[in-house]
């Protein structure tokens, strides 16, 4: 559009010197303000650089009771004007006067003499659109572009403390709007890459948790491994204690089994004593009684002296076995002993074992849950990744589309 002109993205301010009244040499009455709405002010986003103040236009400011011969005269000399602004005595802006409407009034062939000697306020827009010089510059545009086809292209008069400041064209607020819709695709693009860093880190740290996932899993293997390990192992030292505890009960037999062939011969002994003394008694009773025959008892003396001899002998090896026996006794005893405190720390042994293969399986069960979540962490992580990934590409030709449109 021809209108559209190539300004930078804040422009300098206008000089003022020509918002002064033209002659305003007869008193005017004062006016009331005209009931058009101003434009709605909202809270002017804190990232924009346009400014109305930058953009506001001088234009002549003429009183109401300027005759219209005056105003055409003002615009065959200045024929860069598009328009006056008809103000009170207290500039306040009561009316709009736009070249091409005004022209258009007096071009018809009894419009000099009917308006030339009257005042402006016949011609002039009664109700034309004003707006504060902080209002919002989107705001402004969508209520000038809003306005009725018959006022669509009349300047929007802006006004400070609501004394008259300048005027915006239709080309100036083309041209606001498409530095606002720049500046919004610039801003666009800014949160867009923004938004692609955030993804792109959050993609990196799904990256960095599918690695840790990867590197739990293999670490949750081999504890796994080593747990399977640890409990063979444990295992094959349970059978070991049992088989240490078969032995025991075997000898702690062996050696009862002992004591009782050491207590039988106790008792042989103990007989063998008791006939040795006997044969001793009946012994001496030979002798005495062939002592008593004479000569004819001597060899019988004899005989009797040597069975009493060989009781003797007998007495003193049955005294010697149970010495030999009660040692046997004592030793087996003893090893009976033994036997049974080795067999109480096999047992103890062998329930220690139990006790940590229980251990062992918590951690063997624990481990596979382990590896379970692992796996299902890693495979969430390699989905996310994927989708982070989608994101980031989307978000990489949203970037490009809005680089197009913002050429």
């Amino acid at each position: 559009m021809s209108l559209l002109l190539d300004r930078p993205l804040v422009a300098k301010k206008r000089e003022s010197s020509d918002n002064v009244p033209l002659n305003p040499t007869q008193a005017e009455p004062r006016l009331s303000m005209p009931d058009a709405e101003p434009a709605p002010r909202m809270e002017e986003p804190a990232w924009t650089q346009v400014r109305l103040e930058d953009w506001i236009r001088t234009c002549p400011i003429v009183n109401r009771n300027q005759t219209c011969g005056q105003v055409e005269a003002l615009f065959r000399d200045r024929k860069d004007l598009e328009c006056v602004v008809v103000s009170d005595d207290e500039q306040r802006p009561v009316g709009l006067m736009m070249k091409h409407k005004f022209f258009r009034s007096l071009g018809s062939r009894f419009g000099p003499s009917l308006f030339g000697d009257k005042s402006i306020s016949k011609l002039m827009e009664t109700n034309p659109m004003t707006a504060e010089a902080d209002t919002l510059p989107q705001a402004l545009i969508d209520g000038a572009m809003s306005r009725s086809e018959d006022t669509l292209y009349d300047a929007v008069i802006m006004t400070r403390q609501s004394k008259t400041a300048g005027i915006l064209t239709v080309s100036d607020l083309l041209q606001l709007s498409r530095l606002l819709q720049r500046e919004a695709s610039e801003r666009q693009i800014q949160t867009v890459r923004g938004t692609e860093r955030m993804i792109a880190n959050i993609h990196d740290a799904v990256m960095k948790v599918t690695e840790t996932s990867r590197r739990s899993r293999e670490s949750s293997d081999r504890i796994a491994e080593m747990t399977e390990r640890g409990r063979s192992e444990l295992l094959r030292t349970l059978d070991l204690f049992q088989l240490w505890n078969d032995s025991a009960n075997r000898q702690e037999k062996s050696a009862a089994s002992l004591l009782d062939k050491a207590n039988e011969a106790f008792g042989i002994t103990k007989l063998i004593s008791e006939l040795a003394d006997r044969c001793n008694l009946l012994a001496l009773n030979s002798q005495i009684e062939a002592a008593r025959a004479g000569e004819h008892g001597r060899g019988f003396a004899v005989v009797a002296s040597e069975i009493r001899e060989l009781a003797n002998q007998t007495k003193q090896s049955t005294v010697r076995i149970n010495r030999q026996l009660t040692d046997i006794a004592e030793a087996a005893e003893a090893t009976a002993a033994d036997v049974r405190e080795g067999r109480t720390g096999a047992e103890e042994g062998a329930r220690s074992v139990r006790s940590t293969e229980a251990t062992f399986n918590q951690l063997w069960t624990i481990s596979s849950g382990h590896a379970a979540d692992t796996v299902k962490l890693t495979e969430a992580s390699l989905e996310a990744g994927s989708i982070t990934e989608q994101i980031r590409q989307q978000l990489l030709r949203l970037a490009s589309e809005l680089n197009g449109t913002n050429v």
